[in-house]
């Protein structure tokens, strides 16, 4: 990517977050969803044999800057490849929330949507109540280093760093829960 090119994909990305942060009474996507701290008597064994993951590197909607670890703060990351134009991320929603329900803080959810259109993404994050951490990539850098060619694709790394899974078209629950249950335990 040319220098220029380079700067004019910054000043929109840019552009995009503070349209997006200026449109919204709700934090939706911004740096209040990044996760809190990890709940007491959880630990997590790693994957050995899952390669490092691609990075994570952006800004969430409201223009926080963040990166792998900021998303995962210590703990398995649930990742959501999404677009409000997508016909199917919509489903995965409830999906997400379901993990998101179930494990609480033992297990962050992030997502990294390819939309360029504020305000399609805002309103999609206020109809499907997104209450994830959202990462921009309108020029979808972060999309092909995961491999993705259409949303939704979910991916899972483990608490070290390592990409566990990914599936396209998304997961369901039963299977993130499967894979969740070989990298977390938690008390009680």
């Amino acid at each position: 990517m040319t220098p220029l090119r380079r700067a004019a994909a910054v000043v929109a990305a840019a552009t995009l977050a503070l349209t997006l942060a200026a449109c919204t009474t709700e934090p939706r996507g911004g740096a209040a969803r990044l996760p809190g701290a990890i709940p007491e008597g959880t630990s997590y064994f790693p994957v050995a044999d899952a390669p490092a993951a691609p990075s994570l590197d952006g800004r969430l909607v409201d223009g926080t800057a963040v990166d792998l670890d900021a998303l995962a703060a210590g703990r398995p990351l649930l990742v959501q490849f999404m677009a409000s134009w997508c016909s199917t991320c919509a489903g995965q929603q409830a999906v997400l929330a379901d993990v998101a329900s179930e494990y609480g803080e033992a297990v962050a959810i992030a997502q990294v949507s390819g939309d360029t259109d504020p305000d399609a993404l805002t309103t999609y994050l206020d109809a499907e109540q997104v209450g994830d951490p959202v990462v921009l990539d309108p020029e979808l850098q972060i999309w092909r280093a995961y491999a993705v060619t259409e949303p939704p694709m979910t991916a899972l790394i483990d608490a070290d760093g390592r990409l566990v899974k990914l599936w396209p078209g998304g997961a369901d629950a039963a299977r993130i829960r499967e894979q969740l249950e070989q990298m977390v335990s938690r008390a009680g």
